[in-house]
Protein backbone atom coordinates (compact mmCIF):
# COMPACT_ATOMS: atom_id res chain seq x y z
CA UNK A 1 0.00 0.00 0.00
CA UNK A 2 1.54 3.87 -0.63
CA UNK A 3 0.23 6.66 0.80
CA UNK A 4 1.36 10.25 1.02
CA UNK A 5 2.37 11.71 4.46
CA UNK A 6 4.26 14.51 6.12
CA UNK A 7 7.27 13.95 8.29
CA UNK A 8 6.61 15.08 11.81
CA UNK A 9 9.63 14.04 13.39
CA UNK A 10 13.26 12.15 12.68
CA UNK A 11 15.53 10.46 14.65
CA UNK A 12 18.43 8.37 13.88
CA UNK A 13 17.68 6.08 10.47
CA UNK A 14 13.68 6.79 10.74
CA UNK A 15 10.97 9.45 10.91
CA UNK A 16 7.62 9.66 12.12
CA UNK A 17 5.29 10.07 9.08
CA UNK A 18 1.63 11.25 9.18
CA UNK A 19 -0.91 10.14 7.12
CA UNK A 20 -3.91 12.02 6.71
CA UNK A 21 -7.29 10.39 6.05
CA UNK A 22 -8.83 10.10 2.98
CA UNK A 23 -12.12 9.12 1.21
CA UNK A 24 -10.88 5.42 0.40
CA UNK A 25 -9.92 5.03 4.00
CA UNK A 26 -13.76 3.99 5.06
CA UNK A 27 -13.33 0.57 3.56
CA UNK A 28 -9.51 -0.80 3.48
CA UNK A 29 -9.25 -0.62 7.22
CA UNK A 30 -5.60 -1.93 6.11
CA UNK A 31 -3.85 0.91 9.19
CA UNK A 32 -6.28 0.40 11.88
CA UNK A 33 -7.63 3.95 11.44
CA UNK A 34 -10.71 4.01 12.86
CA UNK A 35 -13.76 6.66 11.32
CA UNK A 36 -12.94 9.14 14.10
CA UNK A 37 -9.20 9.59 13.75
CA UNK A 38 -7.99 12.36 11.30
CA UNK A 39 -4.75 10.57 10.85
CA UNK A 40 -2.58 7.76 11.62
CA UNK A 41 1.09 8.31 12.64
CA UNK A 42 4.20 5.22 11.14
CA UNK A 43 7.30 5.29 12.24
CA UNK A 44 9.29 4.55 8.66
CA UNK A 45 12.79 4.20 6.95
CA UNK A 46 14.33 7.16 6.03
CA UNK A 47 17.36 5.97 3.88
CA UNK A 48 16.73 9.18 1.14
CA UNK A 49 17.03 11.71 4.05
CA UNK A 50 13.70 13.30 4.23
CA UNK A 51 13.01 16.30 6.94
CA UNK A 52 10.87 17.23 9.29
CA UNK A 53 7.87 19.36 6.84
CA UNK A 54 8.65 17.26 3.76
CA UNK A 55 5.77 15.41 2.04
CA UNK A 56 6.23 11.84 1.16
CA UNK A 57 5.64 8.99 -0.44
CA UNK A 58 5.39 6.14 2.52
CA UNK A 59 5.34 2.48 1.42
CA UNK A 60 3.65 0.36 4.01
CA UNK A 61 3.57 -3.50 3.66
CA UNK A 62 0.31 -5.19 3.11
CA UNK A 63 0.65 -7.90 6.01
CA UNK A 64 1.04 -5.62 8.97
CA UNK A 65 -2.51 -4.18 10.11
CA UNK A 66 -3.05 -7.98 10.98
CA UNK A 67 -0.24 -8.02 13.21
CA UNK A 68 -1.22 -4.56 15.23
CA UNK A 69 -3.94 -6.31 16.08
CA UNK A 70 -2.09 -9.53 17.43
CA UNK A 71 0.42 -7.20 19.24
CA UNK A 72 -1.75 -4.58 20.42
CA UNK A 73 -5.41 -6.46 21.34
CA UNK A 74 -4.00 -10.08 21.96
CA UNK A 75 -0.99 -9.99 23.82
CA UNK A 76 -2.68 -7.73 26.70
CA UNK A 77 -5.35 -10.12 27.35
CA UNK A 78 -2.42 -13.19 28.00
CA UNK A 79 -2.00 -11.78 31.34
CA UNK A 80 -5.49 -10.54 31.93
CA UNK A 81 -7.12 -14.08 31.52
CA UNK A 82 -4.10 -15.17 33.58
CA UNK A 83 -5.22 -13.69 36.13
CA UNK A 84 -8.95 -14.00 35.82
CA UNK A 85 -8.59 -17.70 35.67
CA UNK A 86 -6.40 -18.24 38.19
CA UNK A 87 -8.69 -16.07 40.34
CA UNK A 88 -11.45 -18.23 39.63
CA UNK A 89 -9.34 -21.47 40.40
CA UNK A 90 -8.43 -20.21 43.62
CA UNK A 91 -12.20 -19.26 44.17
CA UNK A 92 -11.61 -15.52 44.91
CA UNK A 93 -14.86 -13.32 44.90
CA UNK A 94 -15.93 -12.37 41.59
CA UNK A 95 -15.08 -8.78 41.91
CA UNK A 96 -12.03 -9.55 42.94
CA UNK A 97 -11.79 -11.60 40.02
CA UNK A 98 -12.72 -9.02 37.67
CA UNK A 99 -10.78 -6.35 39.49
CA UNK A 100 -7.71 -8.91 38.85
CA UNK A 101 -8.92 -9.03 35.06
CA UNK A 102 -8.38 -5.48 34.58
CA UNK A 103 -5.05 -5.00 36.74
CA UNK A 104 -3.97 -8.05 34.44
CA UNK A 105 -4.93 -5.63 31.40
CA UNK A 106 -3.37 -2.99 32.62
CA UNK A 107 0.26 -4.85 33.03
CA UNK A 108 -0.26 -6.41 29.16
CA UNK A 109 -0.53 -3.05 27.91
CA UNK A 110 2.43 -2.16 29.95
CA UNK A 111 4.51 -4.68 28.46
CA UNK A 112 3.15 -4.21 25.01
CA UNK A 113 4.44 -0.45 25.52
CA UNK A 114 7.64 -1.61 26.75
CA UNK A 115 8.31 -3.96 24.26
CA UNK A 116 7.31 -0.93 21.57
CA UNK A 117 10.20 1.38 23.06
CA UNK A 118 12.45 -1.06 23.15
CA UNK A 119 12.39 -2.57 20.00
CA UNK A 120 11.75 0.91 18.62
CA UNK A 121 8.66 0.39 16.67
CA UNK A 122 9.48 -2.18 15.09
CA UNK A 123 7.39 -5.47 15.52
CA UNK A 124 7.15 -6.34 12.06
CA UNK A 125 8.05 -5.15 8.22
CA UNK A 126 9.13 -0.90 8.84
CA UNK A 127 7.25 1.27 6.38
CA UNK A 128 9.69 2.67 4.29
CA UNK A 129 9.99 6.21 2.74
CA UNK A 130 10.46 5.78 -1.26
CA UNK A 131 10.40 9.64 -2.42
CA UNK A 132 10.38 13.06 -1.26
CA UNK A 133 7.31 14.33 -3.39
CA UNK A 134 7.87 18.34 -2.10
CA UNK A 135 10.70 19.45 0.59
CA UNK A 136 9.52 21.80 3.04
CA UNK A 137 10.29 25.45 3.14
CA UNK A 138 10.54 25.59 7.27
CA UNK A 139 10.25 22.51 9.23
CA UNK A 140 6.91 21.99 11.17
CA UNK A 141 7.00 21.06 14.73
CA UNK A 142 4.72 17.91 16.19
CA UNK A 143 1.31 19.14 17.32
CA UNK A 144 -0.90 16.60 19.76
CA UNK A 145 -3.38 14.37 18.67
Amino acid sequence: MTEQGIVIDCEDKFAKVRVERNSACASCGKCGMTEQQRYVDFYADNSIGAQSGDTVTLEIAEGNSAKFALIGYVLPLIPALALLFTALAVQLEEWIAILMFFGGLAVGFAIVAVIDKARKHKWMQTPVIKEIIRKAAVPIKEEKQ
